[in-house]
């Protein structure tokens, strides 16, 4: 029988911190709640066999970023994702550099933090990037393989594409196209789940039960269930600092990369951090000497 991840959420907010384990609970995964940094390291330095943190960067006391620290001196193989509602580059840029796996904004889908975790769970002592070096613009990290989801495509195709990229990361959104190649519209797992309850109403339908029932979902194309695409994107030749803020602001992972009006990727916040993170270094070290 495969064992259950083993997850400890730390959160001041101690109704949000209770309520999120219940919730991972329903996902098959084993979460304990600690409502300070101190606390949580005595519960990490008791056990030290959590397989992934989920960590609040703003908390009274020790903050996330302090805590992350100490976690990884104590349970250096122990991933962490960081969870926060008050999101900046700085903080962001300091806990990768720390170690943290990942960076995720409130509010955060549960099912897009349960997958992650089991992301997590998976790359548990891989390093994703064994060799990194200073980059500076969007051009030099975007992410170019692209599955192709256009407006008249039946709503099976996205649940197809959205299992296909979840092999390598977790994404919430799947960008819609039209025939030249311009962005139309956006199309959410959130979308897909609710389109096969309508139809559906007396079945639970997780993700993970969709994923196996395609069928599920109305005969429908992606362009009556679609999003309008908003206004925010990146441009190839644009700085990452200036292309994470408007991340942050806007709280999205991912920018599509458009120019001439056309789509031309897409760029991952996790990615900009660790690339300004290194710059940083770059830079200091060069200073020094």
């Amino acid at each position: 029988m495969k064992s259950k991840i083993k997850v400890l959420v730390v959160d001041d907010e101690k109704q949000f911190a209770e309520n999120l384990c219940r919730v991972l609970s329903f996902r098959d995964i084993d979460a304990t709640a600690a409502f300070d940094g101190d606390k949580a390291l005595k519960i990490i330095n008791s056990s030290k066999n959590f397989d992934a943190v989920v960590l609040d960067i703003k908390m009274p006391g020790m903050n996330g970023i302090e805590t992350l620290t100490e976690i990884k001196k104590i349970s250096p193989e122990t991933e962490v994702i960081m969870l926060t509602g008050h999101a900046d580059i700085e903080s962001g840029i300091e806990a990768i550099r720390i170690g943290a796996y990942d960076y995720l904004l409130k509010p955060c889908d549960i099912e897009v933090l349960a997958e992650k975790l089991n992301e997590a769970y998976q790359a548990k002592k891989i390093k994703k990037y064994p060799v990194l070096w200073p980059r500076k613009f969007v051009k030099e990290i975007s992410l170019t393989g692209f599955i192709r989801l256009e407006t008249q495509d039946p709503l099976n195709k996205a649940v197809e594409i959205f299992e296909k990229i979840n092999l390598g990361t977790i994404r919430e959104e799947l960008h819609v196209l039209d025939s030249e190649d311009r962005l139309a519209g956006i199309i959410t797992r959130s979308d897909l789940i609710q389109e096969a309850y309508n139809k559906n109403p007396e079945l639970y339908c997780s993700w993970k039960e969709l994923a196996k029932h395609p069928e599920w979902l109305p005969f429908k194309k992606i362009e009556e269930v679609m999003r309008p695409a908003p206004n925010i994107f990146a441009h190839p030749d644009e700085e990452l600092t200036r292309v994470a803020q408007r991340m942050f602001d806007h709280n999205l992972r991912y920018l599509p990369i458009v120019e001439h009006g056309r789509f031309n990727g897409l760029i991952q916040l996790k990615d900009i951090l660790h690339y300004i993170g290194l710059e940083v270094d770059y830079e200091t070290t060069y200073d020094e000497e």
